[in-house]
């Protein structure tokens, strides 16, 4: 048979189990030591005490879920601001409503001006490298095709060395060097043109086998009938698909022209 916790007279309880019990407040509790946080006590207070604690954090959620979209830092401004209109005479304070309104219709106005700005800028960048792209594709292609050039194979090398800018209300196509600094083209100091550009390369070793005519070799040697540049192929692909770079791709496409017939 369990023993009770609390009596209210030793008689209830067993004799044999009576010296477990001790006298407190005219009742009888049992006597039991503390082990590992086990204790008899009376929790009816702590009871209580947690009941009271619940009813009140149910009340605050209800509170809280009215409140749950709204910013408390914007709320306390918003009753900052209220306490500060209601204190104001508008007999007295006029001037000073309109123009506090006039300040926040200013600020809506520049913040509106200022995103559409943004906007007008990138479209304006987007365009602006569009014409550049043009204006130097355009100018390259021209000076190749006078050159007698391959435009698809040296294009993009004509891209890599070239630049736009604005020189007053005009674009201008500029030669640069590896560092970006502007090139000069003759002992006069005049800027490098894109013809000035392409003529340097027909007389590269590297790209001049991309040019008809007189253009350079790989070997620096004319190719002869036999489609081969003193005695061998001089480094010039058997066929397209032995070509890796750009300079095979130009050497076998202009072996191909000078070989026809």
């Amino acid at each position: 048979m369990a023993l009770k916790a609390l009596v209210e007279t030793i008689d209830l309880v067993p004799e044999d189990a009576r010296g477990f019990y001790k006298e407190a407040d005219g009742k009888f509790i049992l006597d039991v030591e503390s082990v590992d946080g086990f204790a008899l006590e009376d929790v009816s207070g702590l009871k209580n005490t947690l009941g009271k604690e619940m009813t009140l954090r149910k009340k605050l959620e209800k509170d809280v879920i009215k409140f749950k979209d709204i910013d408390p830092d914007k709320a306390r401004d918003a009753l900052a601001r209220l306490e500060e209109l209601g204190n104001i005479d508008p007999a007295k304070d006029a001037d000073k409503i309109v123009a506090e309104r006039l300040e926040a219709a200013k600020r809506q106005l520049l913040e509106k001006h200022g995103e559409e700005l943004k906007t007008r800028d990138g479209r304006i960048g987007q365009l602006t490298k569009t014409v550049e792209s043009l204006l130097i594709d355009q100018a390259a292609t021209v000076a190749l095709a006078e050159a007698k050039g391959s435009v698809e194979l040296l294009l993009p090398h004509v891209q890599r060395h070239t630049r736009v800018r604005e020189d007053g209300d005009r674009f201008v196509v500029e030669v640069v060097d590896k560092d970006g600094n502007a090139r000069i083209g003759n002992s006069k100091g005049d800027p490098m043109t894109i013809a000035d550009l392409v003529q340097e390369m027909r007389k590269s070793e590297a790209f001049g086998r991309a040019f008809d005519g007189d253009g350079q070799s790989g070997s620096g040697m004319p190719p002869n009938k036999s489609g081969e540049s003193g005695g061998n192929r001089g480094g010039i692909p058997k066929s397209w698909a032995d070509a890796k770079t750009d300079e095979e791709k130009a050497a076998f496409l202009k072996h191909k022209r000078e070989t026809k017939g």
